[in-house]
C-alpha cells in the first residue's frame, strides 16, 4: 500500500497541502492515461486519513478501508445517475412509454433500481463513519446541468452527464461465448452507441408519433442498454475486490452488495435485448435489429446463436486457468480488467463525467489507485 496523504480527512475548508504518495509514479501515469497529466490533488479532495489500526483490534485495515472508500464515491455516482433516470422514467410521458416498448416494467424496475444505489451510498458511508472513518463526499462537485424535460428537476446540480454516452455494448457477446477478458479475449459491439443521449433533454413526442416517435424510442433503446452497461461494470468491480478484502465484515458488505449489482445486471440484460429496430423519417436505420431467439430445438438441444437474446444466463467461460473445464461466471474480475483504475478509465471514456473538473477526475483517481492496491492481511 501507498503511504497516506494526510494526519486526517482533509475537507474542502483544508488549506494545508497534502503530503506526496511513495507511489508518485504509479499515481502519475494513471492520471496520464485519464488525460489529466500529474496534477497535485487539491486539498479536499483527499478522503484518507494517516494511521489506521489493524483490523484484529476492532478497526478496519488500510486496505478495507480503501475498498469501501472507493465504493462508495462508485456509488454515490451510480445513484446520480439513476436518480436521473428515475425522474424521467416516472415523469415524463414520452421517455415512459418508450421504455414500457422493452418491458412493462421497466419505470418500476428503474425506480428499485435507483432505491438499492441510494441504500449502498448510504450503507458503506455509514459503515465508514461506525468504524471511525470518515465517510465520502463528492457534494462539491455536483455542478453538471439537468434535462430540462418534463419530470426531471431541472434545477438540480447533478454529478453524471447523461447526454453524451459512447456506451460499451461490448457485454451482450461477452456473456454469450466462451471468452474472457482477464484471459486477453476481446469481444465486438453488439451495438454502436456514440455520442448518444440515454435521457431526453426537452419534451419529445410519444414513440407512437409516426413521424417522429423514433427520437424518444431511440434515447430509450440506448438508455436499456446503459442500464445493463452499468450494472455489468458494478458486478465486475465488486468481485475484484472479494479477493483483496481482509476483514469478515467487509467480506460480507462487498459479497452482499456486489449479489445485488449482478441482480441488477441480469435484469437489465434481459429488457435491453428487447429494444427495437428503428428507422428515421427518411428511412434509414438508427437502431439495428437485434438477433431473434430461435424456436425451441425439436431434439431438445440447445443450438440457439451465442448472441441470443434470451440468454441472459453467464455462457460457460474460461476461468482460473484455461486447463479447466469452462465455467458459467461473472467476468472480467481480475484487478486490471475489472478493478478500481479500470471503472474509473472505462466511465470517464463513455463521457459519463463530461464537463466535470480536474479536481474530481483527481479525486477519482486517488481513491481508485488505494483501492486497486489493497491486499488481504493474514
Amino acid at each position: 500500500m501507498s503511504k497516506k496523504l494526510a494526519n486526517d480527512e482533509l475537507t474542502s475548508t483544508d488549506q494545508q497541502a497534502a503530503k506526496p504518495s511513495s507511489n508518485t509514479l504509479g499515481r502519475r501515469s494513471f492520471m496520464k492515461r485519464l488525460g489529466l497529466g500529474a496534477a497535485v490533488l487539491p486539498a479536499g479532495a483527499i478522503i484518507t486519513s494517516a494511521t489506521r489500526a489493524r483490523a484484529d483490534n476492532g478497526r478496519l485495515s488500510e486496505g478495507d478501508v480503501s475498498i469501501l472508500r472507493f465504493l462508495a464515491a462508485a456509488e454515490i455516482l451510480e445513484t446520480d445517475l439513476w436518480q436521473q433516470y428515475t425522474e424521467l422514467a416516472l415523469g415524463n410521458p414520452s421517455f415512459q412509454q418508450a421504455l414500457i416498448t422493452l418491458d412493462g416494467d421497466m419505470p418500476t424496475y428503474v425506480n428499485q433500481n435507483t432505491r438499492d444505489e441510494f441504500t449502498h451510498q448510504n450503507f458503506i458511508n455509514a459503515y465508514l463513519m461506525s468504524k471511525g472513518e470518515k465517510p465520502v463526499n463528492l457534494e462539491p462537485f455536483r455542478k453538471l446541468p439537468s434535462s430540462q424535460a418534463t419530470g426531471a428537476n431541472k434545477t438540480a446540480k447533478r454529478l453524471t452527464n447523461l447526454m453524451n454516452l459512447t456506451v460499451d455494448t461490448s457485454w451482450f457477446l461477452r456473456y454469450r461465448l466462451s471468452g474472457n477478458p482477464d484471459f486477453g479475449d476481446t469481444f465486438a459491439q453488439i451495438v454502436n452507441l456514440d455520442n448518444v443521449s440515454a435521457i431526453p433533454n426537452a419534451d419529445l413526442p410519444p414513440p407512437t408519433d409516426v413521424n417522429f416517435g423514433f427520437q424518444i424510442q431511440f434515447i430509450a433503446n440506448v438508455a436499456g442498454f446503459h442500464f445493463a452497461t452499468i450494472e455489468q461494470g458494478g458486478s465486475s468491480l465488486y468481485q475484484s475486490f472479494l479477493p483483496k478484502a481482509s476483514n469478515l465484515e467487509v467480506l460480507k458488505i462487498v459479497g452482499a452488495i456486489g449479489g445485488t449489482e449482478i441482480m441488477h445486471f441480469q435484469t437489465w440484460q434481459d429488457k435491453a435485448g428487447n429494444a427495437p429496430m428503428l428507422m428515421d423519417n427518411h428511412g434509414n436505420t438508427i437502431f439495428p435489429q437485434l438477433p431473434i431467439a430461435p424456436d425451441p430445438a425439436p431434439d431438445g438441444i440447445d443450438h440457439s446463436a451465442p448472441n441470443d437474446t434470451n440468454q441472459i444466463m453467464p455462457a460457460p467461460c474460461k476461468f482460473i486457468s484455461t486447463h479447466l473445464p469452462l465455467c458459467s461466471v461473472i467476468r472480467p474480475i481480475s484487478t486490471a480488467q475489472a478493478g478500481a483504475k479500470a471503472a474509473v478509465m472505462g466511465l470517464t471514456a463513455s463521457g459519463l463525467f463530461n464537463g466535470q473538473s480536474k479536481d474530481f477526475f483527481n479525486l477519482l483517481a486517488h481513491l481508485a489507485e488505494e483501492a486497486d492496491e489493497a491486499e488481504r492481511e493474514r
